[in-house]
C-alpha cells in the first residue's frame, strides 16, 4: 500500500492532489460540479477497507506516515500535544477505524453495511426505505480535537457523501495527510473522489461563503459563535449539523471514599490533559455538600492532586487575551475571599488554579489548569443545573457502586449527555453518540419507494 506521495503537501488536498492556494481558488468556484461528476455512489465495502488499511498505518510507529502524522501533532506551533497525547490520540484513531467498530457503527445507526439497499417498511405494504447521503457534506473541524476533522470525514463517507473539510487557518496538516493517507489506502479511487480538504481562516468569508453555497449540509464544530459565523452563509434548504458547544463537570459523592487520593489524581489528569480545550473537560468540580468547610477541604485536596500530576503534563501556551481572562477570573476570586464566598489554590507559576466557590450555579473556566470547586447537594442537581441544559455534555462521577447509577440518572434528567468515571472524561468508544446525536444519520437522509406493482421487497442487510 502506498501513503502520500508527494513529499512536499499544502494546506490543500483536493481529490487526491496537492494543489496550491490559487488552484485551490479556482476550484473551489465549481465545488458543487464534484457530486454530478461522479460515476456512481460509493461503495460502503470500499470505505471499511481503506479504513482497515488505513488503522494498520497507524500502528506502525517506525512507518514514515505514522512519524509525519505524530509530527503534526507535536507541532509546538500548532496543535502542540504532548508524545504520550499524541500517541495515544493515533492509537485512539486506529482503534476507531478498524473494520469491526466501524461495521457495528453503520449497524447500530443505519440497521447494518449496506444501508442503500432498500428494506421493507414496517408499516406499508408494497413500500421500501433505505439511507441515502446528503450530498455534499462540508466539515468545519474545530482546532481543539486534532481527529475531530479526520473522524468526521470517516462517517461522511460511511455515509456515502462527498466531503469538503475545512481546517483552522493557524492549524497544522493533521487532518490533511490523515486524510490523503486514507484515500491512498482505498485502490478503487471512490474514496479519493470524495475527499477535499482545505485550510484557511473563518475570517475569509469569500472562501467560506463559496464552500458553503453548494453545501447540502455543513457540520459545524465549535463555540456558538462559530457555529452562527458559518449559518449565515448555509444556502436555504442546507442542514446544519452543530456540535457543540458543551461545558462538562465532575461530581464527588458524599461517601468519602474518594480520600485516597486516586479518584482526586484521576479527576486532576482530565483537568490538566490537552488544557481542558475539548468540550469533555471538566471545568467544574461539584461536591455534594453544603457544609462549606467540607467544600474548601474538598477543594484543597483537588489542588494537592494537581500538584502531584502537574508535571506529567505540557503546559499549552497562551495567548495576551487567553491570559488575561485567567488573571481576571483568578483575582475576582480572590477579592471575594475576603466576603467570605471563595477560597483559592494556586500553582505559584500560574500552571493551574482551583477556585473553590460556595455558589453553586455552573460557571464556565477560563481554562488552562483554572478549575472551579462548588457545592451541590445530590437533592439539588435538577435544580440547579436543568437552566444550563443545552450545554451539559459530560459528568465525571465519582460515587460508591449503589448511587452511581441513581446519580446518573439525576444528571440526565438535567440534561448532561454523558457519564464516566474520573480519568475518563476525554476517552470515548467507538461509534458513541455525540452531544446525544447519532452522526451517520445526521449525514444521510431516509427516502421511500412506493411504486405501486414492484416486485415484493423481503430487505435486509446483506453482508
Amino acid at each position: 500500500m502506498t501513503t502520500v506521495a508527494q513529499t512536499v503537501t499544502t494546506p490543500y488536498y483536493w481529490q487526491g492532489e496537492w494543489v496550491d492556494a490559487e488552484e485551490a481558488g479556482r476550484r473551489l468556484g465549481r465545488l458543487g460540479s464534484l457530486l454530478p461528476a461522479l460515476s456512481g455512489p460509493l461503495d460502503t465495502e470500499h470505505v471499511l477497507g481503506a479504513c482497515a488499511r488505513f488503522a494498520e498505518v497507524l500502528t506502525d510507529r517506525g512507518g514514515a506516515p505514522y512519524q509525519r502524522l505524530f509530527a503534526d501533532l507535536t507541532d509546538p506551533g500548532t496543535t502542540a500535544l504532548d508524545a504520550g497525547d499524541a500517541e495515544a490520540a493515533l492509537a485512539g484513531l486506529a482503534s476507531a477505524l478498524g473494520r469491526e467498530p466501524l461495521t457495528a457503527q453503520l449497524t447500530a445507526e443505519l440497521g447494518g453495511t449496506a444501508p442503500y439497499r432498500p428494506v421493507a417498511a414496517e408499516f406499508a405494504d408494497g413500500a421500501a426505505e433505505l439511507w441515502q447521503p446528503v450530498g455534499t457534506l462540508v466539515h468545519i473541524a474545530p482546532r481543539n480535537v486534532a481527529v475531530a476533522g479526520v473522524l468526521s470525514a470517516v462517517e461522511g463517507l460511511l455515509a456515502g457523501n462527498v466531503n469538503v473539510v475545512k481546517t483552522s487557518g493557524g492549524e497544522s496538516l493533521f487532518t490533511q495527510h490523515a486524510l490523503a493517507a486514507l484515500a491512498d489506502a482505498d485502490p478503487s479511487g471512490q474514496v479519493r473522489e470524495r475527499l477535499v480538504v482545505l485550510r484557511f481562516s473563518s475570517r475569509d468569508t469569500d472562501w467560506l461563503r463559496q464552500l458553503c453555497r453548494p453545501a447540502d449540509a455543513v457540520a459545524v464544530w465549535g463555540t456558538e459563535e462559530a457555529v452562527e459565523g458559518v449559518a449565515r452563509f448555509l444556502p436555504s434548504g442546507c442542514r446544519l449539523v452543530d456540535w457543540g458547544p458543551k461545558i462538562s463537570l465532575a461530581y464527588l459523592d458524599r461517601t468519602g471514599e474518594r480520600r485516597d487520593g486516586a479518584a482526586l489524581r484521576a479527576l486532576a489528569r482530565d483537568i490538566l490533559r490537552n488544557g481542558q480545550r475539548t468540550c469533555t473537560s471538566p471545568q467544574v468540580v461539584y461536591v455534594d455538600t453544603d457544609d462549606t468547610e467540607v467544600l474548601f477541604t474538598e477543594a484543597r485536596a483537588l489542588a494537592d492532586a494537581l500538584a502531584a500530576e502537574a508535571d506529567g503534563f505540557p503546559e499549552f501556551p497562551r495567548d495576551t487575551a487567553e491570559q488575561a481572562e485567567v488573571t481576571n477570573v483568578v483575582t475576582v476570586a480572590r477579592l471575594e475571599e475576603h466576603l467570605g464566598l471563595t477560597r483559592t489554590f494556586s500553582e505559584p507559576g500560574g500552571r493551574w488554579h482551583v477556585l473553590a466557590d460556595k455558589r453553586p450555579g455552573l460557571t464556565a473556566s477560563p481554562l488552562f489548569g483554572t478549575v472551579w470547586v462548588k457545592p451541590l447537594p445530590r437533592e439539588d442537581i435538577v435544580r440547579v443545573l436543568h437552566p444550563m441544559r443545552r450545554y451539559l455534555q459530560t459528568v465525571g462521577l465519582h460515587a460508591s457502586a449503589d448511587q452511581a447509577v441513581p446519580l446518573a440518572g439525576e444528571f440526565f434528567r438535567a440534561g448532561a449527555l454523558r457519564v464516566t468515571a474520573p480519568g475518563a472524561m476525554l476517552d470515548s468508544y467507538p461509534g458513541e453518540p455525540h452531544d446525544g446525536q447519532l452522526a451517520l444519520q445526521r449525514y444521510s437522509r431516509r427516502v421511500s419507494i412506493a411504486i405501486a406493482g414492484t416486485p415484493e421487497i423481503t430487505g435486509g442487510d446483506e453482508r
